[in-house]
């Protein structure tokens, strides 16, 4: 071979290695009772396929593949570190004894837990003041203010007179049937609700003071050593991805730290 064929084909082989590289797997893992958030995903409609999709077409080096687990297992992924990223997840949700091996993106998302009554119940704010006594309806696995964050179902029950259920559309259900008359609401669910004329959400009053306010990051395993929690906000800043992602904000009425360009 030729000095200058050897020469070309080191070129080549040298400008064509990254494509050659294998694509990482990343498995993110999201609650399936995170409402709206997941919508239905065998289809993959809603807020997190459509935040994978846009990480996936931003790059080439990795695989975002979305996970949607019940409540429990996802906990017990989390205790076990069986987990490479958690999908919008606020810190003070993770267990303190897992935390430890969680660094979390400089991205954030901002809900709310926000405390909706039947307006036929009230119109005044006063009757939030002390919600005591009265009975509540909120998401299995969610933690609220209220109740200390203290996420023990009978505890809820017992102690606060909180029935649980799967996720916040029956949340919305359980308050226009009556069956509660104070629900626990994520701002996001609510918004997606009323777009999608999902339920008359005008007969729904709501408090002025949220329960909680959480800012909800990409929260990533450093023991699984397959992505790092700096290399997550970098596909985040690629102009790949921010071409799409303040429309998918805004489309979802999700407030963020994020600055399109």
């Amino acid at each position: 071979m030729k000095r200058h064929q050897l020469f070309l084909l080191f070129v080549l082989l040298t400008f064509t290695k990254p494509s050659l590289s294998k694509t990482v797997d990343i498995d993110v893992l999201v609650e399936d009772g995170y409402f709206p958030i997941i919508i239905n995903a065998q289809k993959k409609q809603g807020f997190a396929p459509e935040f994978i999709k846009i990480l996936n077409g931003a790059q080439q080096e990795f695989n975002f593949v979305l996970k949607s687990l019940p409540v429990k297992r996802l906990a017990l992924s989390v205790e076990k570190n069986n987990f490479d990223v958690l999908f919008l997840m606020a810190l003070q949700w993770i267990p303190l004894s897992a935390q430890e091996n969680i660094k979390k993106t400089e991205f954030y998302t901002i809900t709310k837990n926000e405390l909706y009554t039947l307006k036929e119940n009230t119109n005044e704010q006063a009757y939030f003041d002390d919600i005591t006594s009265l009975t509540k309806v909120g998401v299995l696995g969610y933690s609220y203010q209220f109740a200390g964050f203290n996420t023990d179902a009978e505890f809820l029950s017992e102690e606060h007179q909180v029935s649980l259920t799967i996720d916040e559309f029956n949340v919305v259900k359980m308050l226009l049937l009556k069956r509660a008359e104070v629900g626990v609401l994520n701002n996001i669910a609510y918004q997606y609700f009323k777009n999608q004329n999902t339920f008359n959400m005008d007969l729904l009053y709501k408090s002025n003071v949220p329960d909680a306010v959480y800012k909800t990051h990409f929260l990533v395993n450093s023991k699984s050593n397959k992505i790092t929690s700096n290399k997550m906000d970098e596909i985040l800043s690629l102009p790949t991805a921010q071409i799409h992602l303040q429309k998918l904000l805004d489309k979802y009425g999700v407030s963020s730290n994020y600055t399109s360009p």
